[in-house]
């Protein structure tokens, strides 16, 4: 796949950018992990350079450490919001919170004659924070075409940043690939990277484990054309991820279901006060799925709003069946090393669907009103 774009300038690029609100939810720290920034030679200044800019203010993805709080919380972070929004504080270590912030920013290279209009550099992995100027034009494109009706998926070669974001692979944010997607098909996709990341967590899948042979019904659709092995596709130019790739998998999955706590991304009833988890002992239920949205008719102003901190209700997450119990109840299940036919029962009562639930669409609060 070639990418022929104009090149816009450094300051229209994110200019752009700060009114684009792609398919992801919870917002990410700008400057990453310091295990990120050493390994990609950046440092604090570099970022705080950039943030000081009228350019990048208002970039909607990564502004704020919103799933770094969330996962820390899950862990135990018991402090205010300063305290548990850093990366580094230690409660999730470095690779569960490498994990989590993937969804959102996977490791891929281009060849050499894609995006050459672009500042890329196609011999180094291409990550925000890695080669944010490359990652920013690539995104601009990917939401140009994503507003055109171009379908991004394993088929045309688009970039896993295209196809995470505004494509086939939506569900890794808990979110349909379009308005009209069935909800059995959006949750059967969530399901199958659940059990794939669960498998990686207890090490049944390893770094050389290719994705064509992974057996999960579903899986090669998305990756069954690629030569990539799961080393490839969570760790492509990051070592050191590698000797923990099970915490890395676990992340994933983590923001999976974090972000389908997102109201711009699923709606969700509210919880019946006492409900537990059908065979899951004492577990709670959150409230069912009545719809998964989809991005293309969104109001991106809205969505955006709804991705931020001040849209989580921190209370709720905390309450019974809320986000925070979610994520402590799986991290629970994976510390007693649960196979995944023991765990499965348990996330497909979190992604239960609601009877009278509807095929995806922007959702009612979220429509784009021309």
């Amino acid at each position: 796949m070639i990418l022929k774009l104009c090149p816009p300038s450094w300051s229209f690029l994110f200019l752009t950018l700060a009114f684009c609100a792609p398919a992801y939810a919870f917002k990410l720290s700008t400057e990453g992990t310091a295990m990120e920034r050493k390994l990609s030679r950046m440092n604090s200044g570099f970022f705080d350079k950039l943030l000081s800019g009228a350019a990048l203010k208002g970039l909607p993805l990564f502004t704020e450490a919103v799933h770094e709080e969330i996962t820390q919380r899950i862990y135990g972070c018991e402090g205010d919001t300063n305290h548990c929004q850093d990366a580094d504080l230690g409660m999730a270590s470095p690779y569960v919170i490498a994990g989590v912030r993937w969804n959102d920013d996977p490791p891929f290279r281009l060849l050499p004659d894609q995006a050459k209009n672009l500042s890329c550099k196609t011999d180094e992995t291409v990550r925000f924070i890695t080669q944010p100027k490359c990652w920013a034009g690539l995104f601009w494109d990917a939401e140009k075409k994503a507003k055109s009706g171009v379908t991004m998926d394993a088929s045309n070669g688009y970039s896993m940043l295209h196809r995470s974001h505004f494509g086939d692979l939506q569900f890794l944010h808990a979110m349909a690939s379009k308005d009209g997607e069935a909800p059995e098909v959006t949750r059967k996709k969530i399901l199958m990277w659940a059990e794939f990341s669960w498998r990686i967590a207890l090490r049944e899948y390893g770094l050389d484990t290719r994705l064509r042979d992974v057996k999960i019904e579903g899986f090669s659709e998305h990756f069954g054309k690629t030569e990539w092995n799961v080393q490839d596709l969570f760790t492509l130019g990051n070592v050191a991820l590698r000797r923990n790739i099970d915490e890395v998998a676990f992340g994933s999955l983590l923001h999976v279901v974090e972000d389908s706590f997102a109201s711009g991304h699923v709606e969700r009833s509210e919880p019946v006060y006492g409900k537990q988890c059908n065979g899951s002992g004492s577990l709670f239920k959150p409230g069912s799925i009545t719809q998964f949205h989809a991005y293309g008719n969104q109001d991106t102003d809205l969505h955006a709003q709804a991705d931020s901190g001040g849209a989580l209700n921190y209370a709720r997450a905390a309450s019974q069946g809320g986000i925070i119990e979610v994520g402590r109840n799986l991290v629970a299940m994976l510390d007693k090393n649960l196979p995944w036919d023991s765990v499965k029962p348990y996330l497909e009562c979190v992604f239960e669907l609601k009877d009278s639930a509807t095929p995806a669409s922007a959702g009612s609060a979220f429509h784009k009103v021309n």
